[in-house]
């Protein structure tokens, strides 16, 4: 890894990193956060240490890119996820991406994925949101949303290619605000997958 310059915008120092991916290829990244944007760890789980990178920070979410260790160089990690965020590394096998979406960490996102390569694929989903609801009137739609219901729903994909199955859902009502709701959600979330 090598620093390509300082600059100073608007106050705030910002530094530039360039990193040498392939022969052909350099990746920029800016970061004004104390922690270096981009870090060594084995995010496939296959012994090698990989390349993270943050590319994005917010009040509750960091958002990152991956390159995987091919034996020679570093190849661009794709995924079938929206984004890759907050994640974790679960039991040597299973990487959960989870948006925290408001509220307290009660409105998220969460995937749990697996590696298929070098492709990053979502096997369960969860979403937790406000529940809403729609009325069409013509081709006028009144969408309404009552902030006092939780609607939360898992899904498991049916294969590595694509397709969903709903497992579990359930909405409270009032807004949950214990710990009680929220490892009930986790549990099915997880079910079957953990041992």
């Amino acid at each position: 890894m090598k620093v390509k310059g300082f600059i100073l915008l608007s106050a705030i120092l910002m530094i530039t990193m360039c990193l040498a991916v392939t022969a052909s290829a350099e990746i920029y990244f800016v970061s004004i956060e104390k922690e270096p944007p981009v870090r060594y760890e084995d995010v496939n789980f296959d012994g090698h240490p990989d390349l993270v990178m943050v590319t994005a920070l917010g009040a509750s979410n960091a958002y990152y890119e991956f390159y995987l260790w091919n034996g020679s160089e570093y190849e661009y990690a794709e995924h079938w996820i929206d984004d890759i965020i907050n994640y974790e590394l679960v039991d040597g096998q299973y990487l959960v991406s989870r948006s925290n979406d408001g509220n307290a960490g009660t409105l998220f996102h969460a995937e749990i994925c697996v590696w298929d390569g070098n492709v990053l694929k979502s096997i369960r989903t969860m979403v937790s949101e406000e529940e809403t609801s729609i009325v069409w009137e013509g081709r006028i739609g009144i969408q309404t949303t009552n902030l006092d219901r939780l609607h939360v729903t898992v899904w498991e994909a049916e294969s590595l290619a694509g397709g969903a199955t709903v497992l579990w859902e359930k909405t409270y009502e009032p807004f949950p605000e214990n710990q009680a709701a929220l490892d009930e959600m986790e549990a099915h979330l997880w079910d079957g997958l953990r041992k």
